[in-house]
C-alpha cells in the first residue's frame, strides 16, 4: 500500500500514528459510539491511511499478539515506530505507578515496564515512551512530592539500567510525555520543563536514554506554547519522538486533527523541524471522533497527513533570510505578516 513521505525531511520521512486514533468514539463523558474493531484489524486501515510506523500500548499489542503483528506488519509495509506501557487503564494504578505510595503498586509498575522494554526491542521500535498517566494527585498531600520524585528517579534509573544491560547500544531510548491535567487534578511531569529536570536527576549512566515526546494538545491544556516546549527539547537534544495534533485552548484532551486549530504555529514548527534537520518520526496523536461512522474513521488520519504535507512544504518555501533579517531589524509584526503569507 503507497505510503505517505515527508519530502526533504531529515532521517526518517513515513508518517506514524496509533492504534488508538482508531477507536470506538468514546470520550470522557460518554462511552461507544460504533463498534469496537479488534487491534491487529486496525493495522490494515492504518496502512491504507498511508502510516508507516504504527504505535501500541502493550495492553493493545501485548507480547502474546508479538508473532501476529509481526506477520501483519510485514503484509501490510508497517514498522513498529513507538511501544508505550499503560500506566492508566488498570485499576491497581488508580493512585499511580511508579510514584504510588504502595511498594507493591511501585514493582509491578516497574516489572510492567521491564516487560514492554523486551516487547518493544522485539517489535523493533527504535523509541518507548512513558505516558505515567496517573502519576499525581488530586488532593494536596495526599502524596509527600518529594518522596515521589525520587520514587520517579528510581524507578526510570531501574528501567534504564535494566535495558543497558540487557541490550548495550541496541537499547531502546525511552520518552517521557508530559501532560499537565487529566485525568488527575494535579500530573506529575506535567510540562516539557518538568520532564528534563527529572532527566537531569538521573543517573549519569541512563540520562542518555531519555528525552521527550512533546504533544501539542498537551501544552495548549495547559496553556503553554508548544513551538517552544519543542525548542527546549532540540536544544536539549531530548527530543525523540513528537505526537501532533490540534487542541482548541485549554480544553479537554481534544485530539484534533493536525492543521487545524492553530495552522500558523504548526507551520512554523515545521520550520522550526526542518532548520534543525531532526531526523525522527512525525507522529499523530489524534482521535478519531465520536460523530464519525465506522467507515469514516480514518478521516481524522487522512485530513492531518493532508494538512502535514501543506504545511511541510509551504515551510519548505518560507525565505530563512528574511526571517533572520526581521529579527535583526526587530520587526516582529512584518515578521508575523510574512509568515501569514506564506501560509495563505
Amino acid at each position: 500500500m503507497p505510503k505517505i513521505i515527508i519530502p526533504n525531511k531529515a532521517g526518517k520521512r513515513g508518517i506514524g500514528a496509533g492504534v488508538w486514533n482508531l477507536g470506538a468514539g468514546r470520550d470522557p463523558f460518554g462511552g461507544p459510539t460504533r463498534p469496537e474493531i479488534p487491534i491487529l484489524d486496525r493495522l490494515e486501515l492504518l496502512a491504507a491511511a498511508g502510516i508507516t510506523y504504527i504505535e501500541a500500548h502493550d495492553v493493545e499489542i501485548t507480547a502474546s499478539d508479538v508473532p501476529e503483528a509481526k506477520k501483519l506488519m510485514k503484509r501490510f509495509g508497517l514498522q513498529m515506530g513507538m511501544y508505550t506501557p499503560s500506566f492508566f487503564a488498570d485499576p491497581v494504578f488508580k493512585d499511580g505507578a511508579m510514584s504510588s505510595n504502595d511498594t507493591a503498586v511501585r514493582d509491578l509498575a516497574l516489572l510492567n515496564a521491564i516487560n514492554a522494554v523486551d516487547v518493544t526491542v522485539d517489535l523493533g521500535a527504535q523509541v518507548m515512551v512513558f505516558w505515567n498517566g496517573r502519576e499525581g494527585f488530586d488532593f494536596v498531600l495526599a502524596k509527600n512530592g518529594r518522596d515521589s520524585f525520587q520514587r520517579m528517579v528510581e524507578g526510570f534509573n531501574a528501567v534504564g539500567k535494566y535495558a543497558l544491560k540487557k541490550y548495550g547500544k541496541n537499547s531502546p531510548r525511552f520518552a517521557l510525555e508530559p501532560k499537565p491535567n487529566e485525568p488527575r487534578a494535579n500530573m506529575y511531569l506535567s510540562n516539557v520543563g518538568e520532564a528534563l529536570y527529572l532527566i537531569s536527576r538521573l543517573d549519569p549512566a541512563v540520562q542518555p536514554l531519555f528525552g521527550i515526546n512533546p504533544e501539542t494538545a498537551h501544552s495548549r491544556m495547559a496553556g503553554l506554547d508548544y513551538l517552544w516546549e519543542v525548542e527546549m527539547c532540540l536544544e536539549a537534544g531530548k527530543l525523540f519522538h513528537i505526537h501532533l495534533n490540534s487542541q482548541d485552548t485549554t480544553r479537554y484532551d481534544q485530539d484534533l486533527p493536525f492543521g487545524y486549530t492553530e495552522p500558523l504555529k504548526d507551520l512554523a514548527l515545521c520550520v522550526v523541524l526542518q532548520d534543525a534537520k531532526w531526523d525522527g518520526i512525525l507522529a499523530f496523536d489524534v482521535k478519531a471522533p465520536r460523530t464519525d461512522s465506522t467507515q469514516d474513521i480514518a478521516d481524522i488520519l487522512h485530513v492531518s497527513a493532508a494538512n502535514l504535507q501543506r504545511l511541510w512544504n509551504r515551510a519548505l518555501k518560507v525565505d530563512r533570510r528574511k526571517i533572520a533579517k526581521f529579527r535583526t531589524n526587530q520587526q516582529y509584526t512584518a515578521l508575523a505578516g510574512y509568515l501569514t503569507s506564506c501560509l495563505y
